[in-house]
């Protein structure tokens, strides 16, 4: 075809591949998700197990979803299951999730007398054919303490859900308070939402050519008391002056080694390969450079519900 350098676009080989803005979004947030995990911040739920307030964390509930018919999708008081192994701050590892009680009865993961897969993201249980309403649904598992999730959409499509963890309100009710909401439409507290702002700035690498992308990528943490809210808002400050790996979502993809599926069923391989440490070692992209981080005051939107905000800069060789 006629035509040359001149009538392309520069620094694109493919208009589909993931741009460094979604390359940083996708890396931080893995890495805030696993590495929050990987300092022992997770709960281990096992069967009986009560919260402080009262309640049975380990009962999961019947859930109304428009998808499924009525008695297929049971879920969790807390979404966020943890399928990750090889904590390395605590001896004790996350519950690795081997089947489902119904009615007293186990049903092993794979069977076939009551078949069902689990939804990790979501934090439920969902049957192939649909259970009597009355049916009891216990589980051993574990959840993760704060949720990490990209920001887009957060104000407008989702529902920030306080007083998760006090499932004795109303959490075995159908239909009952911030249960209502779809478990893929919810934000759980405390949450750390992530946004990349497309590049800032380009500066050029050397005489020869080359250039550096400079973006800034905002941290807003929502958490239901100061303390909490304070606490997650260091964790990210404390991450200054430092490299990060970043893995490439493109090859991941294509590899077929990412940890869900389209229904959020763990995929056969995602241990080991899906796990973060292991997509930065064999899905490699360039370095990132973090610098430049502050933090802003955190204000209170209501009695139990507090939002602060922290930004760096990042400074990425990707041209």
């Amino acid at each position: 075809m006629a035509g040359g350098p001149h009538t392309r676009l520069a620094n694109l080989n493919n208009a589909q591949d993931a741009t460094l803005s979604n390359i940083l979004l996708d890396n931080l947030v893995a890495l805030y998700d696993w590495g929050l995990l990987d300092r022992g911040q997770f709960y281990n739920i096992q069967i009986p197990q009560s919260g402080i307030y009262g309640g049975d964390r380990h009962k999961l509930r019947l859930a109304g979803d428009p998808n499924y018919a009525s008695g297929q999708v049971w879920e969790g008081y807390r979404q966020n299951w943890v399928w990750e192994s090889g904590i390395e701050a605590t001896t004790e590892q996350p519950t690795r999730i081997s089947g489902v009680f119904v009615d007293d009865t186990f049903y092993a993961t794979g069977n076939v007398t009551k078949p069902f897969y689990v939804d990790y993201p979501n934090g439920r249980v969902v049957f192939d054919t649909a259970l009597s309403s009355s049916s009891a649904v216990q589980l051993e598992y574990s959840h993760k303490w704060v949720q990490v999730i990209a920001a887009q959409g957060v104000p407008w499509f989702r529902q920030i859900q306080q007083g998760s963890f006090r499932n004795e309100e109303g959490f075995q009710v159908n239909d009952s308070g911030g249960w209502v909401q779809l478990g893929q439409t919810r934000v759980q507290l405390p949450a750390i939402a992530i946004e990349v702002i497309p590049a800032r700035s380009l500066e050029g690498y050397q005489l020869g050519g080359g250039q550096w992308i400079n973006n800034e990528v905002l941290f807003y943490v929502i958490s239901e008391n100061h303390w909490e809210c304070t606490n997650l808002m260091d964790s990210i400050l404390y991450q200054n002056d430092r490299s990060i790996h970043l893995f490439n979502p493109t090859s991941i993809a294509l590899s077929g080694v990412f940890p869900y599926n389209y229904r959020n069923e763990l995929n056969e391989n995602a241990i080991p390969s899906g796990l973060y440490p292991n997509m930065i070692d064999n899905f490699f992209y360039r370095k990132c450079w973090i610098s430049e981080s502050r933090g802003n005051e955190i204000t209170q939107l209501s009695p139990e519900l507090y939002i602060g905000s922290t930004r760096c800069s990042t400074q990425v060789k990707a041209i």
